[in-house]
């Protein structure tokens, strides 16, 4: 009975924990241009005059590495609070979510050792948000693996 259970399922691995990666792959991949505020630089601003980004999830900031032919960039998403629970992970365990993304290094922890971090945030000022700097199996990180 076991053993059927378990190629039903597919193995003895941790799809939670892949599953946890896969809905942050899809929400990033679906609304990582239209739902997240593009950020500049530090000193940023929102523009009053620019598009809105309706729905808000958070903030992207884009950073480019390398010269030439090896130019290559990376997005930092800082996803809210409130849309990290009731949007990006609804009805699944924060706390449970949060641990899995900090082991496996997808989070970037707080200087308070939290999941969630305080960042100065364009428009908002000093806001709780969760880093993120890469999601295993995209090409994103997998190029900065390489």
């Amino acid at each position: 009975c076991l053993s059927a259970w378990m190629n039903e399922r597919g193995g003895a691995g941790n799809f939670e924990g892949d599953a946890i990666l896969a809905r942050l792959r899809q929400v990033i991949e679906r609304f990582g241009e239209s739902r997240f505020t593009r950020w500049e630089s530090a000193a940023a601003k929102i523009d009053e005059h620019g598009p809105r980004t309706i729905d808000r999830l958070g903030f992207r900031k884009t950073l480019e590495h390398g010269l030439g032919d090896a130019l290559h960039t990376t997005n930092t998403y800082y996803v809210l609070p409130e849309a990290w629970r009731s949007e990006v992970f609804k009805g699944m365990n924060i706390s449970a979510v949060n641990k899995e993304l900090l082991r496996r290094g997808v989070l970037e922890p707080g200087t308070d050792g939290k999941a969630s971090s305080l960042v100065r945030l364009p428009g908002l000022g000093p806001q709780r948000c969760y880093i993120i700097k890469t999601i295993p199996g995209t090409d994103e990180s997998e190029a900065r693996a390489a």
